[in-house]
């Protein structure tokens, strides 16, 4: 029921990859950075590439809700130490916002932060979990449309910080699942109440230099 029409208002796609597509105009890239100069004291400071442990993130959404007046998201999130060594006192924020249409405000604001927890150690090869609540008023919500029928795609930003590694920024989109792997918006013009069988899934960021 969610065709992809060139035609469009530029609706959104997540493709097989899990790169967003904006149909009829080009997209600024969902991208978590920092400021340029705070970008280059962290690059200085920070280890080698190579030296850094490799953390996987996954997000899985546990329950969702629309009320009158928010959106509400209960998620779980595994962090996963791939590397040969331990992780110190990592801090960690998740945004919850709205994807746009003209790609305009898609990446995240600073300070807008709506979870902040933090996780003392991971272990070599160990995962740790957490969970929490993230909320979206809807009059933030810019809706796209397909027809007259208006449709939210979420957005989760997460960035997690460590001692001695640059930080990690991942994005996330949200909506129902599909045969065919992309993930369906949610629709608005429906009741209020609990939105069952929600998935998140990761979405592939150019690097940050790539985004003028």
């Amino acid at each position: 029921w969610w065709p992809f029409a060139a035609g469009g208002l530029g609706a959104l796609a997540l493709l097989g990859g899990g790169a967003l597509a904006w149909r009829r105009r080009k997209a600024r890239p969902l991208r978590l950075a920092a400021p340029a100069a705070a970008a280059e004291r962290e690059s200085a400071a920070a280890p080698p590439a190579a030296d850094l442990p490799r953390l996987d993130l996954t997000l899985e959404i546990t329950a969702a809700t629309r009320s009158l007046m928010m959106f509400t998201l209960e998620y779980r999130l595994a962090i996963a130490n791939r590397s040969e060594r331990a992780v110190n006192d990592l801090a960690l924020a998740l945004q919850l916002a709205c994807a746009r249409a003209s790609g305009a405000g898609n990446a995240p604001s600073a300070g807008s932060a709506q979870a902040l927890q933090s996780i003392a150690r991971i272990g070599p090869h160990q995962a740790r979990s957490i969970t929490g609540t993230v909320q979206l008023p809807l009059s933030a919500i810019a809706p796209l449309r397909q027809g007259t029928t208006p449709l939210f795609v979420p957005l989760v930003h997460v960035t997690l910080e460590g001692e001695g590694q640059r930080p990690l920024a991942r994005s996330f989109v949200v909506g129902t699942p599909s045969a065919s792997g992309r993930v369906h918006p949610i629709p608005l013009d429906v009741p209020p109440g609990a939105l069952a069988g929600l998935v998140a899934q990761a979405i592939a960021l150019p690097p940050a230099s790539a985004a003028a």
